[in-house]
């Protein structure tokens, strides 16, 4: 086999189960493990135990998970199927491992909260009404660079169709080489374009998300509350942006290589060298910014901020499921980011959609 089903592995995965292992010390303090706290009881010695307990589990847990995928893949077939059904068994393991560690912990969190120093909360809750009017992120104008570049893809396609080989390579092993072919077709030639749509449409979504989303302010001091709230959007913005062009320029790679117009010797490179910025990109941002701009422009007085309690409309302290909230985008509570609103309509008519477009593709 060769070494570099391995060096992907590392790249991708090693970054993965960091942010999993350290996200307990990036998340706000107001919230530990999905459950409200005051920014006192975030700082107590039990909490503070239970924070290295949980990066003690989760890291040699995901640390064995992932040296059992990366022998497997030593020891497989790089000529057969073997290196995909490990790598893709090895992601929804480590899902499912990352899932029972937070749900496990979010009890654990539920059980001590009732023994942890009660402190003095203020029932003052403040709402930046005007946050959707602020200059924040970039503006979705931007992704017109993507629909230029998803137009030049499909003209150089359409223009060299008729020397597109009968037979399009889709799957390489270990090795890069050829092992699986798939008759010439337009649905075949231009499924990267159709990924690059989708993403773009995704990407363009988060992007119109992130000036939207609600903005609760800390009362205790709501001018750095607003700063740290356009920081962190704008950050991300930029982010959504960025990353979005560079996947749209993977899959113009990836197609390029399909229809013989480029080397697989350039386009791995190419290929490999973007997944590696991107995830190198996102690593750097959550850790300057932690969850919800937590770690940003850090006050000396926050053990006073207030937390917000609504423990009633998140479930497993991950999942929000709010009918009444018209929003259809969220900050995490456990996690980086922003989450849906499963308790509104149009986000399990996404979801089916998502599903349904998932069938007609394969």
């Amino acid at each position: 086999m060769t070494i570099l089903p391995v060096i992907v592995m590392i790249l991708v995965f090693v970054p993965s189960i960091v942010l999993m292992v350290s996200m307990p010390y990036l998340t706000r303090e107001t919230i530990s493990f999905g459950i409200t706290v005051s920014a006192a009881q975030f700082h107590s010695e039990p909490l503070h135990q239970m924070r290295k307990s949980y990066a003690r589990v989760s890291a040699a847990l995901h640390t064995i998970l992932f040296i059992v995928c990366i022998l497997c893949l030593i020891y497989s077939d790089e000529h057969s199927k073997q290196q995909s059904w490990i790598i893709v068994t090895y992601s929804l393991a480590m899902l499912i491992f990352s899932l029972v560690i937070n749900i496990s912990y979010n009890f654990k969190m539920k059980s001590l909260l009732p023994i942890l120093p009660i402190a003095p909360e203020g029932t003052i809750m403040a709402v930046d009404t005007g946050v959707q009017k602020r200059n924040i992120g970039l503006s979705s104008i931007w992704f017109l660079i993507h629909a230029l570049v998803i137009v030049v893809s499909i003209v150089t396609v359409l223009r060299h169709y008729n020397l597109i080989p009968d037979q399009i390579p889709i799957h390489f092993n270990s090795s890069w080489d050829v092992d699986r072919y798939a008759a010439k077709s337009f649905s075949f030639v231009f499924m990267p374009v159709i990924i690059q749509v989708l993403l773009t449409l995704l990407f363009l979504f988060e992007n119109w998300s992130i000036r939207r989303v609600k903005q609760q302010v800390q009362p205790a001091d709501p001018n750095r509350s607003i700063r740290q709230d356009i920081t962190y959007r704008r950050a991300w913005s930029y982010f959504m942006i960025t990353a979005s062009f560079l996947l749209v320029i993977l899959f113009s790679v990836v197609q390029l290589n399909m229809i013989s117009l480029l080397n697989i010797n350039f386009a791995i490179p190419v290929i490999l060298i973007i997944i590696a910025f991107i995830i190198l990109y996102a690593f750097a941002l959550t850790f300057w910014a932690g969850q919800v701009e937590s770690r940003l422009e850090r006050s000396a007085d926050s053990a006073n901020a207030r937390p917000v309690h609504d423990e009633d409309q998140w479930k497993l302290g991950m999942i929000y499921f709010n009918h009444k909230d018209p929003n259809l985008i969220v900050k995490k509570r456990f996690g980086v980011g922003w989450g849906l609103n499963f308790g509104h309509p149009v986000v399990w008519l996404i979801c089916v959609g998502i599903i349904v477009l998932l069938v007609v593709v394969r």
